[in-house]
């Protein structure tokens, strides 16, 4: 069996980092193995870079075309430095974002149209034939993604700012992605409690580690 490449995705305020950190004790508490966590842009020293980069002032300004590459910069980086790494030595890896994001954000919601095929040219040439396997998408309505993101204080970013017509884009651009891999996509419902999310969050992941 293939080690798990695992992508966990959605609109900001969807409450992926919950359920990463729910998935974290319970693989512990069951004595899953070690996965390696990580996230994008970052993993790295020169990914964190360009993440800091990526939230400043110049970045946020900049064009859907320079965020798209930095993007992608970022990602070649974490992948040869982390990720594929941990895959050799038959580690899952669980990545708190990932290039449907990419889609998602740089194409969809900057509305790029002209960059999405360039976007699946460059998705190609960056994960070679390693691409993540699995895509977990917590699907939230851009509403309530919204409100939960301008209610979080301690994590609020530029992006959680953004209008409505914003995260609706956002979701868009999640739903193409999703229509054009459905082999490699999982939608969860993150419109209920965390804990009814996580189960199925768990079972999902468990399923694409073979337990």
């Amino acid at each position: 069996m293939k080690t798990p490449f695992i992508v966990v995705d959605g609109l900001d305020g969807c409450g992926k980092g919950t359920q990463i950190l729910l998935f974290d004790e319970r693989a512990r508490l069951e004595e899953r193995g070690k996965f390696l966590f990580t996230r994008e842009p970052g993993g790295v020293p020169l990914a964190t870079e360009i993440r800091y980069l990526f939230k400043s002032d110049l970045g946020m300004q900049a064009s859907a075309m320079t965020q798209s590459l930095l993007m992608w910069a970022s990602r070649r980086a974490y992948l040869e430095g982390s990720v594929w790494p941990a895959l050799e030595k038959g580690t899952p890896v669980l990545s708190d974002r990932g290039d449907d994001s990419t889609l998602a954000y740089q194409v969809y919601a900057k509305q790029a149209p002209e960059l999405e095929a360039e976007f699946w040219r460059m998705r190609k040439l960056i994960f070679e034939d390693r691409a993540p396997t699995l895509y977990i998408i917590i699907d939230v309505p851009a509403a309530v993604a919204r409100e939960r993101s301008l209610a979080d204080k301690t994590h609020m970013s530029q992006f959680d700012r953004m209008p409505i017509e914003w995260f609706e884009n956002v979701k868009k651009g999640f739903a193409a992605f999703a229509n054009a891999l459905p082999d490699q996509v999982v939608i969860i419902d993150g419109n209920r409690p965390p804990k009814e999310v996580h189960e199925d969050f768990y079972r999902v992941v468990g399923n694409a580690c073979g337990w």
